[in-house]
């Protein structure tokens, strides 16, 4: 389903200009400025961490969406200058590399932010599940829409061990000239795009952020300290309340147990280096766990099937044309 949209985004954008991917696209937060801090410094860590594919395969895929706005303008002899210069780029680009398969063509990353607290997300859901036994779907839809507190990371891939194949065949229909087969080639191989979501619970990062400024306050500021810790707590809860920690479920329990021996220990004789060294370790490793959750933005490969099986008959047909 979403695969399908990608292309369906990328199409509908040429109506008004050719669209261009190979992009990091702007970053966008939705909702309050809570936890500003923490959700900037994931957003940065996370532009840094992305790598584009090379300007060549950027300028190439590029191309093919050239050759697509121009056949569907019946302007055949630019779509086949664009297909050419596609294929010497890619052709360029798995000389330089032939390892190349996926390939990240662009990232992006949306912040939605809940600055309500935990006793508020217990009185919504609880609201939202009175609403769906008295079958009120559209009002439960409502108020759970908002129970976001999360970075979502999307990346797309182009898929070099095909998508090249399409700029080829489409350029071998086109000289045939058959250019309905040619834009219905292009098109299918646009749909070999892949994508993936990594979710980042807000709170998590929160959280994390509280801990480490309370670790940084003079051990005579009893009381700040334990405040921070405290919001410590209510973010964590938040993320469970949320839904976040289902697959970390141990991980946000132990977090807690920590929080609350470190807060024991400040009431206590303020010992806690080694504690807070143990609760920030265990911060950066659910966080690394969590960036690693991805799941795929592609409904299934019937395409990807269909996609090897359409290259199987073209090159079949053009060997028997051949004879």
């Amino acid at each position: 389903m979403r695969k399908r949209a990608i292309v369906s985004l990328a199409l509908a954008s040429m109506l008004f200009g050719v669209s261009s991917f190979g992009a990091n696209k702007m970053n966008q937060v939705v909702g309050t400025t809570n936890s500003k801090n923490a959700i900037n410094k994931e957003v940065s860590f996370q532009n840094k961490k992305f790598k584009l594919a090379s300007k060549d395969i950027q300028n190439g895929l590029n191309d093919t969406l050239k050759a697509i706005d121009a056949l569907q303008k019946n302007r055949i002899k630019d779509a086949k200058k664009y297909l050419m210069e596609a294929s010497k780029l890619f052709d360029k680009a798995l000389k330089d590399d032939p390892t190349l398969k996926l390939v990240p063509i662009e990232n992006d990353i949306i912040a939605f932010r809940y600055g309500g607290d935990p006793k508020s997300i217990e009185i919504a859901t609880n609201l939202a599940k009175k609403a769906l036994e008295d079958h009120q779907v559209q009002f439960a839809r409502d108020i759970l829409l908002p129970l976001k507190d999360e970075i979502d990371i999307s990346t797309h891939y182009l898929p070099m061990d095909m998508y090249p194949q399409s700029t080829k065949m489409a350029a071998k229909l086109l000289e045939r000239g058959k250019t309905k087969e040619a834009l219905q080639t292009l098109i299918l191989g646009l749909s070999t795009i892949v994508g993936d979501e990594v979710v980042i619970p807000i709170p998590l990062l929160a959280a994390q952020d509280l801990v480490i400024a309370a670790s940084k306050i003079d051990k005579n500021k009893k009381k700040e300290a334990l405040a921070l810790l405290g919001q410590a707590k209510v973010e964590l809860k938040k993320a469970l309340l949320l839904g976040y920690t289902s697959k970390h479920s141990d991980e946000y329990k132990n977090l807690t147990k920590l929080i609350n021996g470190v807060e024991k220990e400040i009431k206590g004789k303020n010992r806690v280096e080694k504690l807070y060294e143990e609760l920030l370790s265990k911060f950066k490793k659910l966080l690394g766990e969590t960036r690693k959750d991805k799941k795929s933005l592609s409904a299934d490969n019937s395409t990807h099937k269909s996609y090897q099986s359409a290259v199987k008959k073209e090159n079949k047909d053009m060997l028997n044309l051949k004879k």
